[in-house]
């Protein structure tokens, strides 16, 4: 085959589309998998089995070792255009089992090693790339969870996969969707999937599907909102949604579709980092970081706001965050003791209260009453030389 070299100003048309579909529970989100164009479903979670025998109309092929995927030869996905990960977090969960049948991976907890979890990373990688090559498109699909995020404790519905698989989820797919059901104005229960992100959930656009609106400044609005309709009457809705997006893509040159996706990457980042709750989030958010992406300085910028926010300390040596470390205050004791050295010197709690920058003694920490003490010292002798 021979070199195709495309410039900026071309387009570069895209065969394999990824799509991540993540859904609140009983959403059919294994029905909708059965209306893309000729799927093959890997039943990782072994839950195809609930959808109706008239909607089945893709191939299922039922998981229960990850060699059972390694092992199929690629002649075996000539049939099929799209291939489904039902669900992805139940893919990964079959490689870490895999992994830990050697005990060279397990910790002494008989977890995986950060090696291992590294590997299992990579094997999944390798695994969605042949899946690319054969030109198939990809649909992952995942449960929902609603979390309290952010100093603000917001509750946010993310994809319930957790760590640096989660990022890497959303980097390598094209669009991201979060399938929830509301009443529509008559009563009815309406599905629709939301691929624009917003503060209560994430969600990815590349494909520019939903409804267009125009606004009141007469610019057209893609809203991100996909209506489901009945499938058994929508035989090729998921097919025809892959479609629309891959459309829209190759219309974009390679410099456009690069930009679109290293904006995407930004405001994901940012987004994540105003959910982060603890120290372990931002690890998790530092070592997705790719160091020659166009945006990374701003990532990095992001997450160190967010670490100031929540006072975690960086130890460039070990390259990790860490928890402020827990408060520990003065005993009664000790309160009891600095009172009666505060009286001693003829000054009063308000006083030095002020002059430490506190509202109240008890703010002081254990380890400071040392110090506490030798500056309430200098500040009586300075009172008395007054």
């Amino acid at each position: 085959m021979g070199i195709h070299v495309f410039t900026p100003e071309n387009t570069l048309l895209i065969e394999s589309i990824k799509c991540y579909l993540y859904t609140d529970p009983g959403m059919g989100k294994s029905t909708i998998a059965h209306t893309a164009e000729k799927p093959v479903i890997f039943d990782f979670d072994k839950g195809q089995h609930r959808v109706s025998a008239e909607l089945r109309r893709g191939a299922i092929v039922r998981i229960d070792s990850w060699l059972d995927l390694e092992n199929l030869k690629d002649d075996f996905y000539a049939p099929y255009k799209t291939i489904v990960a039902d669900t992805v977090g139940a893919m990964l969960d079959a490689i870490k089992d895999h992994l830990a049948k050697n005990n060279d991976n397990l910790q002494r907890d008989k977890s995986l090693t950060l090696k291992a979890q590294g590997l299992a990373g990579n094997l999944f990688m390798k695994m969605v790339r042949k899946w690319e090559n054969l030109g198939k498109d990809i649909v992952f699909i995942a449960h929902a969870v609603e979390q309290e995020a952010g100093k603000d404790k917001v509750k946010i519905v993310r994809p319930d996969l957790a760590g640096k698989n989660s990022a890497i989820l959303y980097r390598m797919s094209d669009i991201m969707g979060y399938l929830h059901s509301s009443p529509d104005e008559n009563g009815d229960d309406q599905r629709t999937i939301y691929f624009n992100p917003s503060n209560t959930h994430h969600g990815k656009n590349s494909g520019r599907l939903g409804r267009i609106v125009t606004n009141s400044q007469g610019v057209e609005v893609c809203t991100g909102q996909v209506n489901v309709p009945e499938l058994s009457s929508s035989p090729t809705f998921l097919a025809d949604l892959l479609k629309q997006a891959k459309d829209h893509i190759n219309t974009l040159t390679p410099a456009q579709a690069a930009e679109m996706k290293n904006i995407a990457d930004l405001s994901h980042c940012k987004q994540v980092c105003t959910e982060a709750n603890h120290a372990g989030d931002l690890n998790q958010l530092t070592e997705s970081l790719i160091p020659d992406h166009k945006y990374v300085k701003e990532m990095w910028y992001a997450i160190q706001i967010r670490a100031k926010e929540m006072k975690c300390s960086y130890d460039k040596e070990k390259k990790r965050w860490f928890n402020p470390p827990e408060f520990k205050g003065l005993t009664d004791q000790k309160l009891s003791e600095l009172q009666d050295f505060i009286d001693e010197r003829g000054l009063d709690a308000k006083t030095v209260c002020e002059h430490l920058g506190l509202d109240a003694l008890n703010q002081i920490e254990d380890s400071k009453f040392e110090a506490v003490k030798d500056e309430i010292e200098k500040l009586a002798k300075e009172g008395i030389a007054a």
